[in-house]
This record gives C-alpha cells, sequence and structure tokens, in this order.
C-alpha cells in the first residue's frame, strides 16, 4: 500500500515539473496579468493539449508513415471548448479517414452543455439578468454563446427537465396532514401554489396552477391533479388558504363539506383596516390578534362580536368585511392547536416566504413568451425555494392535530351557524 502512494506521489511530481517547463511561468508578469487570467489561459492550453494527444493516438507522429493508423490530419480550425463554465476558443485539430470527418472524444466531452447549465441556471437564480450575463464573465478569454437570447434557451433547456419531473412525481409515498394554497401574481397571471406539510413536520412544494385569477376552474383543476398523482381524498386534512371563495368550493367539492378550513387570519386583518381610516387600524390590529390569540374559541368570538359592534358604528362595510368568513379563521381555535404549532397554520405565511423567494429568483425576468414559460420560470423558482424550506416549528403537535381531525364529525355546531356567515 505504501509503494503504491509512493510512486504515484512521485509520478505527480513528475507531471507537475514537466507542467511548469512546459508553461514556463513568468512570476512577474503573472502578478501584473492577474491570476485568474494565468489560469484560465492554463486551462485552455491543457484543453488543446488534449486535443493534440488525441490526434497523436488516432494519426500516430505528425508526417510519419505508419500503415495501421486510424485517420489523417486535415489541418487546423477554431474550436470552442468550456473553460470556468463559458465556451472559449481553442485551436481544433481535424481529422479524417476514408469515410470523411473523424470526431474527436475530447472535443466532445469539453463542449457538453452540462457544465455550462448549473452555472447559468445558478447565476440566473441569484437574480443575473440573460441580458447581463455576458458582462459577468471574464471577456479576456473569447467567450462565445453568451449572448442573452443564446442563455435565454439555454435556461429554459436546462430547466424543463426538473420541471417535468416535479410535474409528474407522485405524492402517494408521504403522510400529509396540512395543505397550504395560496397565490402570487405574475406578468397579469395569477399562478396557484400548494404546499403539503406531513407528519413530520416537512414542507413539500406539491403542485400549481396559473390561470387569470383564483377562479373555480383552476382550482378545481389544481386539486384534481394533487389527486390524481397520488393525494388521497379519503384522507383528514387541515386546509389553509388565503381567503379565495373559489378555493372553498373547490376543496369541499373533492374532500367532502365537513372538511377543516383555516382562512389565513392576517388576510382577514387586512381586509378589515382597508375599509378604515389610517388612524384606527393599529387599534383594529390589536383588537383582532387579542382574539385569535385566545385560548378558547368562545372566549375568543365574545371579543370579535364586541369589535364587530365597534365597528359597526364606525364603518359597515369594515363590519361586512369581518363578518365574511370570520367562522373559518377560528378553525385552529375551534381545534385545540396552541403554542408554535398554531402561530405557523393561522396564516398562509409559509407560503408568503416561498413567494418572497420566487420574487427574488425572478426579479430580473420581465418579459415571456408565452403561459407556458411563465410556469417555468416560477416552477423552477419555487423548487429553488424548497431547498432551503425549514421543519415547520411546533412540529410535535401534528399527531395530536391528526387525531382531533378524524375525531371530528361532519355535523357543524349549532351556535357557530349563524356565524358562519
Amino acid at each position: 500500500m505504501s509503494k503504491s502512494c509512493t510512486s504515484k506521489k512521485a509520478n505527480v511530481k513528475v507531471d507537475q515539473q514537466n507542467f511548469a517547463e512546459l508553461l514556463r511561468p513568468d512570476l512577474t508578469e503573472i502578478v501584473q496579468q492577474g491570476l485568474n487570467d494565468y489560469i484560465a489561459d492554463g486551462v485552455r492550453l491543457l484543453l488543446e493539449l488534449l486535443l493534440q494527444a488525441e490526434a497523436q493516438l488516432r494519426c500516430g507522429d505528425r508526417y510519419g508513415r505508419s500503415g495501421d493508423r486510424e485517420a489523417y490530419r486535415w489541418g487546423n480550425e477554431k474550436g470552442t471548448g468550456i473553460v470556468l463554465g463559458q465556451k472559449t476558443e481553442v485551436d481544433r485539430p481535424r481529422l479524417r479517414n476514408g469515410q470523411g470527418e473523424v470526431q474527436l472524444d475530447t472535443y466532445k466531452a469539453m463542449n457538453k452543455a452540462e457544465l455550462i447549465d448549473e452555472k447559468l441556471m445558478a447565476s440566473v437564480l441569484a437574480g443575473v439578468s440573460t441580458r447581463r450575463y455576458a458582462t459577468t464573465i471574464a471577456k479576456e478569454l473569447r467567450s462565445k454563446g453568451v449572448s442573452k437570447s443564446a442563455v435565454s434557451r439555454r435556461a429554459i433547456a436546462a430547466t424543463k427537465p426538473t420541471v417535468e419531473a416535479f410535474l409528474k412525481h407522485r405524492l402517494d409515498d408521504r403522510d400529509f396532514i396540512v395543505l397550504m394554497f395560496d397565490g402570487i401574481h405574475v406578468a397579469r397571471r395569477q399562478m396557484i401554489v400548494c404546499v403539503g406539510i406531513d407528519m413530520n413536520g416537512r414542507k413539500h412544494v406539491l403542485g400549481l396552477r396559473t390561470g387569470a385569477t383564483e377562479n373555480d376552474i383552476v382550482c378545481r383543476d389544481l386539486i384534481r391533479d394533487l389527486v390524481e398523482r397520488g393525494l388521497s381524498s379519503q384522507k383528514r386534512y387541515l386546509f389553509a388558504i388565503d381567503g379565495s371563495k373559489a378555493l372553498v368550493q373547490a376543496i369541499r367539492a373533492a374532500f367532502g363539506q365537513d372538511v377543516q378550513i383555516q382562512r389565513c387570519q392576517e388576510h382577514k386583518i387586512r381586509d378589515v383596516q382597508g375599509y378604515l381610516p389610517v388612524k384606527m387600524r393599529q387599534t383594529v390590529r390589536n383588537k383582532l390578534l387579542a382574539a385569535y390569540e385566545e385560548r378558547w374559541e368562545k372566549n375568543a368570538w365574545k371579543r370579535l362580536e364586541k369589535l364587530r359592534s365597534e365597528l359597526s358604528q364606525e364603518s359597515e362595510k369594515a363590519a361586512n368585511a369581518l363578518v365574511e368568513g370570520l367562522y373559518e379563521t377560528l378553525t385552529v381555535n375551534r381545534l385545540g392547536v396552541t403554542g408554535l404549532l398554531r402561530k405557523t397554520l393561522r396564516t398562509t405565511n409559509v407560503m408568503e416566504s416561498t413567494f418572497s423567494s420566487v420574487r427574488r429568483y425572478m426579479g430580473r425576468v420581465t418579459r415571456f413568451a408565452d403561459e407556458s414559460q411563465i410556469e417555468l420560470w416560477i416552477t423552477r423558482s419555487i423548487l429553488e425555494a424548497e431547498r432551503h424550506f425549514r421543519i415547520i416549528p411546533g412540529n410535535r403537535q401534528l399527531k395530536k392535530l391528526r387525531e382531533k381531525l378524524e375525531s371530528i364529525s361532519g355535523s357543524t355546531p349549532s351556535n357557530a351557524a349563524g356565524r358562519k356567515a
């Protein structure tokens, strides 16, 4: 074992010496020119040496007359090789045989698209526009293939396999307990996204659909797709939504009328504040938060009914905004969810944080060819955001939540019948 290691080290030292003699570095010139440029030139030289080595292997010595050679040289021409994540010019030897041009294996290997796609996608998702990508790389490398159209085409091509795999992946291999739905506006289109929380508290992007608005057809199509890919319609879930009536109808149509829906309390607060003078908004917000933070639903209702009475004297529209769907904003209170888990599930902030990442990733994308391209970019951005998902706070209470959901009957409490309006 030690002899083998010693021989390898000796060979490496010999290679280093030969390469150093070949380059004959001038340290003063390197410092003045810049180390990165010198390394890039060295990598390009190494690529050309590899091409020449394969030509030597296939054709034999230059000007030799070997009868068993595979091909013969046919001059040189300018080619490309990927250096530091971009295409650069290299001198490529041309080979021919009796049947025509002979392709060099090393030349094929140094031009694989995968070598550039990962760096390209990382740059685009970091906020570099396709128009500016060419200016972010070293111009001294005589770079090719970095125009905005070429970058855009490669970015789309690199994205498609990931998106297609996401749209087809099965959902029956995980046990979900919470399904969150919310929408994001992009390029005058509405994207509805579903994020599932499993019994371990991990979040997963399950699906999305694009439409002009959050209409019933789009919502039903999204839910139908989730069920077809393995989401059980027989299990009990807690549905957290932003307040869309179309979503409520689609959820009840697919999972039954007695499903447990938690409307985002933060959306409700904003809806009410929108009808009030600025000077009243913070006071009303504090009262709503105090009601929602009550441990028992009964106590929360007392506070909310008192606030409704106060708002009716100030603004009838604000009072109506409070009453609309108010029963569903107290679902977590009704289910006995407390602590960190209630703080997580009482709003759709999980979705909002995801959308903020999407907006950051797409901040430089301003034009789309069609709707499919919008879906492509949003899906890729959401999947990138999913990589940074964390386990939700209070995940240890999810087992208790599952037991509570399964024990609930289809009947609605009589004292809440009037409040649901």
